[in-house]
């Protein structure tokens, strides 16, 4: 097999694959090998007639149609690694003029779109602009008191329920039929109102009620519901309240420091929490620094990038969000179905968000080359033996499993190191946040 680059015009590459008379026997004899089993032919049983039989009986051709494609998969993937070129969609074919048959070779002409040609300037020295390592007091107190109010605990009331407090109550729903639905009765209920797990209008509704109080709450569900049935549709809730409870938060003292640590004052504690809470913000400076770098280089790069790039985005983004609805019980479809969502509408809902990734791979992948960033064996090895963890395999079996793939994950940990490479050349200029910039953030 010969690969020949031809041209470049914009992002659509055009290239020669020429294939050896020989290569092709060898591919009409792979094809006939695999699929002799099929082919019945008078005095022979089956999956015994030779080739040159079934040929006489079904047609010379009969195995060359077959034999292109196998050609062709086995050889293109060899070609695009002999030019250095990665296609972003599927190739078109062109072998028109040619008599393709046995004792042959043949010259396929192939184009494909390709990603762009990126070049990034001044991706070193970017100045960026980062919050301090620096923890505050307010911030060790924030995280002292998200202890205490991990360890409150409920007590009964003598008053009208408030937002935040738990109601204890039973319920039944029913429609405006006076039909009591499924899955909508409960007893003993434990409800936090202001917490959102009930829809919309629910909890507000239940916000001055007494303990032995009826009340009747009216609602109309989402039209979003999962249940068909109910979705958009008013109903009635006939509830009686049990109990009403409160929050009783313990101070924020020793007492608490010896329970909920391994110190004796609270003294300690805030000063172990202290060092904690600045090894993690130590920890994520580097990876802060190169997405603010990427960012700045995102804003200030234009790319005109293939539709078909963005459209793989967007099902890369749609695959994501269908494995996230599996954990749920549902899939895409359903989720479609429920929202009464075209996938179209919800195509173009993603688009941005697709593009945007799609960009900032080009830029740091640009990057990657310019400073001539590749995987190493050892570095190789040891990203396999990671995932290899998750899906309880060693790392052989893991590089078997990602196969041509492993591309992908060379490709990534080139760009790992070029983000490296921008973060610690970046000129920061340091600012102590306040309550706006968390606000933004």
């Amino acid at each position: 097999m010969k690969a020949t680059f031809v041209d470049r015009i914009v992002n659509t590459v055009n290239m020669t694959m020429e294939v050896t008379a020989d290569e092709f026997e060898a591919a009409i004899n792979k094809v006939y090998n695999k699929n002799r089993s099929y082919f019945t032919v008078p005095g022979f049983r089956k999956g015994k007639a030779t080739r040159k039989m079934i040929e006489t009986h079904y047609g010379k051709d009969i195995f060359i149609q077959d034999a292109v494609t196998e050609v062709f998969n086995e050889n293109y993937p060899k070609a695009l690694e002999e030019l250095g070129i990665d296609p972003e969609d599927h190739p078109e074919i062109d072998t028109e003029g040619q008599e393709i048959k046995s004792g042959n070779g043949i010259t396929f002409k192939i184009s494909f779109i390709t990603a762009p040609e990126v070049t990034i300037e001044n991706y070193k020295g970017v100045k960026i602009q980062l919050p301090t390592t620096e923890v505050t007091d307010a911030e060790v107190d924030a995280q002292i008191q998200s202890y205490a109010n991990r360890n409150a605990r409920l007590v009964t009331v003598e008053r009208a329920a408030e937002e935040n407090d738990t109601v204890v109550f039973d319920y039944k729903g029913f429609t405006d039929d006076g039909e009591q639905f499924e899955g909508g009765t409960a007893e003993n209920a434990k409800l936090k109102l202001g917490s959102g797990q009930f829809i919309p209008g629910f909890e507000d509704q239940l916000i001055g009620s007494k303990a032995g109080d009826e009340v009747t709450v009216d609602v109309v569900f989402p039209e979003n519901y999962p249940s068909e049935k109910l979705a958009g549709q008013h109903a009635k809730f006939e509830c009686v309240i049990h109990d009403v409870k409160e929050e009783d938060v313990p101070p924020v003292d020793d007492d608490l420091a010896a329970e909920c640590s391994e110190f004796d004052t609270l003294e300690e504690w805030k000063a172990d929490v202290k060092r904690d809470l600045e090894e993690k913000k130590q920890n994520r400076l580097e990876t802060q620094k190169e997405n603010e770098v990427i960012r700045s280089l995102f804003e200030s790069t234009t790319i005109d990038i293939p539709e078909v790039m963005i459209e793989h985005g967007i099902d890369d983004l749609l695959q994501q969000f269908d494995q996230q609805l599996s954990y749920s019980g549902i899939n895409l479809q359903q989720y479609l179905k429920q929202t009464g969502t075209e996938l179209s509408d919800m195509r173009e809902q993603v688009r941005a968000e697709a593009e945007r990734k799609v960009k900032t791979r080009l830029i740091v992948e640009a990057v990657a080359k310019q400073e001539g960033c590749e995987a190493t064996e050892e570095e190789l090895e040891a990203e396999l033996k990671r995932m290899g963890v998750q899906y309880g395999v060693d790392a052989a079996k893991m590089r078997e499993l990602v196969g041509a793939d492993i591309a992908y994950i060379k490709k990534d940990i080139a760009s790992k190191k070029a983000a490296k490479i921008m973060g610690e050349a970046a000129v920061v200029e340091w600012f102590t946040p306040g309550a706006d910039d968390a606000e933004e953030k």
